[in-house]
C-alpha cells in the first residue's frame, strides 16, 4: 500500500500533529524521542521525586522500565518496590488486578508503573481501571505527593483499538517501530499538561515550542526516520484502528486456541481479548524457550523470548495470515510430541 503525505512543510511539527491525532491528544504534550527505552529513562529520571518516595512496579515490566527506575530512585533517594497484580496472568481479571494496585499504594508512592500490554506474558493491564484507582488514591494529595501513572505502551499502541491518549494515564511512553511499523529510532511520551512541572527535561531539546516539546531529547539523529512517522499513521488511519485491532485479535485467538489444543503446551495469556492483544507467550513441557524458538526457525517460523521469561512468544500482527498462523502452531504441535 502506497501513502503520501500531502504537499507542505515536513519536520517536527507536522510529526506530532500526525501522532496527536492517532492518540487522541494534543500535539503540545507530545515529546518525541528515539525509542520506549530512552523515553522512559526521560519520564523517571525527570520526575520530581524526594527521597522516601516510591516507584511501584512489578517484574512483569521490561527491563526498560524497571532499571529507569532503579536509576532515577538512586539518584532521588527514593526507592522501587516490586509488587504482583496477579497469581497468574491466564487466570487475571480487570477488576483483581485494579484492587491488587489500589492495595499497594502507599501515602508515598510517587510513581504507579505498569505496561500496557506486558511484553514477558502478553496479558494487557485495564489502565483505565488502573486510573481510577490511582485517582482515588491522589485524593487530597499535593501535586509533589501525587502519584503518578506512568504506562509503557509499546505493545498496545496500534495493536488495541484505543486513544492512548485517553486512557487515564498521567504519562504515555510507546516507541513507533513496533505495531504502528513507523521507522526505526523513533518514539514518543504524551504527557498530561496538568501534571508537566512534574517533569524535569533530561536533555537540550531541538524541538521548538513549549508543552512536552523540551522532554524531547536533542542530538543529531536520523531525522528522516522521525519525519516519516506521519505516513506510518497515515496508513493505519486509513486501514482504520478498528480493522486493525480486529485482526491482530483474530489472528491471537486463532494462535491461543491453537496452541492450548496441543499437550504438553501451556498458554499463558489471558484468552479474553480485552485483556490481551497480539502477543501470545506460552511454554511447553520439558522444553526451553530457546529449543521451542530454534525448532521453529526451521520451519522457516520466527518466536521469540526475553532473556528474563522461561516462555516463548508469538508475536501476530496485521501483516500476518491466517496461514501462518497455522503454520507457527504446527511447529510448537511437531516439536511438542
Amino acid at each position: 500500500m502506497g501513502m503520501r503525505l500531502p504537499d507542505g512543510p515536513t519536520g517536527w511539527p507536522r510529526v506530532r500533529e500526525a501522532l496527536a491525532a492517532y492518540i487522541g491528544g494534543r500535539a503540545e504534550d507530545i515529546a518525541i524521542t528515539a525509542s520506549t527505552s530512552i523515553g522512559l529513562g526521560v519520564v523517571y529520571n525527570g520526575v520530581r521525586a524526594r527521597p522516601g518516595q516510591e516507584f511501584l512496579l512489578t517484574a512483569y515490566d521490561h527491563r526498560a522500565q524497571r532499571v529507569a527506575a532503579d536509576l532515577a530512585a538512586e539518584k532521588h533517594g527514593a526507592r522501587v518496590r516490586t509488587c504482583s497484580w496477579f497469581a497468574d496472568p491466564a487466570t487475571a481479571t480487570a477488576e483483581g488486578i485494579a484492587a491488587a494496585v489500589g492495595n499497594a499504594i502507599r501515602p508515598h508512592t510517587r510513581v504507579v508503573g505498569i505496561t500496557w500490554v506486558q511484553s514477558s506474558t502478553g496479558l494487557r493491564m485495564p489502565v483505565r481501571a488502573v486510573a481510577d484507582v490511582v485517582r482515588r488514591a491522589n485524593e487530597g494529595r499535593r501535586p509533589t505527593d501525587r502519584c503518578l501513572l506512568v504506562v509503557d505502551a509499546v505493545h498496545g499502541l496500534a495493536a488495541v483499538d484505543e486513544d492512548a491518549a485517553r486512557l487515564g494515564a498521567d504519562v504515555v511512553v510507546a516507541g513507533t517501530h513496533k505495531w504502528l511499523f513507523g521507522p526505526r529510532g523513533t518514539g514518543l511520551v504524551w504527557v498530561r499538561p496538568e501534571i508537566l512541572d512534574q517533569l524535569h527535561p533530561t536533555f537540550v531539546s531541538f524541538i521548538a515550542g513549549g508543552g512536552a516539546a523540551p522532554l524531547s531529547p536533542g542530538g543529531f539523529l536520523a531525522f528522516e526516520h522521525a519525519f516519516a512517522l506521519p505516513v506510518a499513521v497515515g496508513i493505519h488511519q486509513e486501514l482504520g484502528r478498528a480493522r486493525v485491532a480486529g485482526r491482530i485479535t483474530e489472528l491471537a485467538t486463532r494462535a491461543k486456541q491453537g496452541l492450548a489444543r496441543i499437550r504438553g503446551v501451556t498458554v499463558h495469556t489471558p484468552l479474553s481479548h480485552e485483556l490481551s492483544a497480539g502477543i501470545t507467550c506460552f511454554s511447553v513441557a520439558g522444553r526451553t524457550n530457546h529449543q521451542v524458538i530454534d525448532h521453529a526457525a526451521t520451519r522457516r517460523v520466527r518466536l521469540s523470548a526475553l532473556s528474563t521469561s522461561t516462555y516463548t512468544r508469538l508475536g501476530t500482527a496485521v501483516i500476518n495470515t491466517p496461514a501462518e498462523i497455522d503454520t507457527a502452531i504446527s511447529s510448537v504441535a511437531e516439536f511438542a510430541r
